[in-house]
């Protein structure tokens, strides 16, 4: 005797799938439109090639008369669809597939917290290997005191904020190659970071977003980090040099230090620095909160 549920949720299911192929632009899948496109939004053929299904089972999906779908499978339409962490939460919850939970927020411990200061008047902060921001020392947050739209939760991530705030991309008069190096890092961390609910919702974001970034992360680029140097263009400090390198936390795998300081012999980079520091001992009463850890 067929079940009345799952008849129900598999015609749910095909419902809400019709209804994001129809809201997504082609534009916004990669797609460019013919002159004599009619469909507003993807059609089914363009939904199940980008999620390598064969038309007719997706066509039979749609109609809510497939048993079963695997967690692979589902992952891969709502890539196709462009879905959002609620809609693909929602995707699985339809597929009777539970959704995976958001990795905890990574702990930053009071020794590297302590790491940070003793670095001052050098800039640090501390990332993920998503390159989220987690926590940062008083001329981090110096440094971008006159930001007036600082982000805060998943928009605290460096490749997020390089394609999407003007003041970083204002920040480093080389952006594009900045832009490109740092996209070549999240790459370098796609194999580690499969299965990465994070990782995947970041360049799913990205992706949706930036055409910048599409173009740099379709490259498939990859580079391993390595200590360098880099520009920075500051309203306060001018055009100034910093050298940087990641120290790596052994007991937290996640997380590395970031750190930029002057070079040796650079006088103009360490003066920029300590008015920098100075700066930072001046308290202000709208100063970003620090990421608990």
């Amino acid at each position: 005797m067929p079940d009345p549920t799952a008849e129900a949720r598999r015609r749910e299911l095909g419902g809400f799938l019709r209804s994001r192929r129809h809201r997504l632009a082609p534009r916004d899948a990669g797609i460019t439109p013919g002159p004599r496109r009619r469909t507003p939004g993807l059609r089914r053929e363009e939904v199940a090639a980008a999620a390598g299904v064969s038309l007719t089972w997706y066509t039979w999906l749609e109609q809510g008369r497939v048993n079963g779908v695997s967690r692979q499978v589902l992952d891969a339409l709502a890539r196709a669809l462009r879905l959002g962490p609620d809609e693909h939460r929602h995707l699985l919850e339809l597929a009777g597939e539970p959704a995976a939970e958001p990795a905890a927020p990574a702990a930053v411990s009071a020794e590297v917290r302590a790491l940070l200061t003793m670095v001052e008047p050098n800039l640090a902060h501390v990332v993920t290997r998503c390159f989220d921001v987690v926590a940062w020392n008083a001329p981090v947050d110096a440094l971008f005191r006159d930001v007036e739209d600082p982000p805060f939760g998943e928009d605290l991530n460096i490749v997020w904020m390089m394609f999407h705030h003007p003041w970083m991309r204002a920040r480093f008069p080389e952006w594009e190659a900045e832009a490109r190096w740092l996209t070549a890092l999240l790459r370098n961390e796609a194999g580690r970071q499969a299965g990465n609910p994070r990782f995947q919702r970041l360049v799913e974001r990205l992706t949706a977003t930036s055409a910048e970034f599409r173009e740099f992360w379709d490259g498939h680029d990859i580079t391993p980090f390595t200590p360098s140097e880099r520009h920075y263009s500051h309203p306060a400090l001018g055009r100034v040099t910093l050298r940087f390198m990641k120290i790596n936390v052994e007991n937290e795998p996640d997380l590395s230090v970031l750190v930029h300081y002057a070079s040796p012999g650079d006088g103009e980079a360490a003066a920029a620095l300590a008015r920098l520091a100075e700066t930072a001992r001046t308290p202000r009463a709208d100063a970003p909160r620090r990421p608990a850890g």
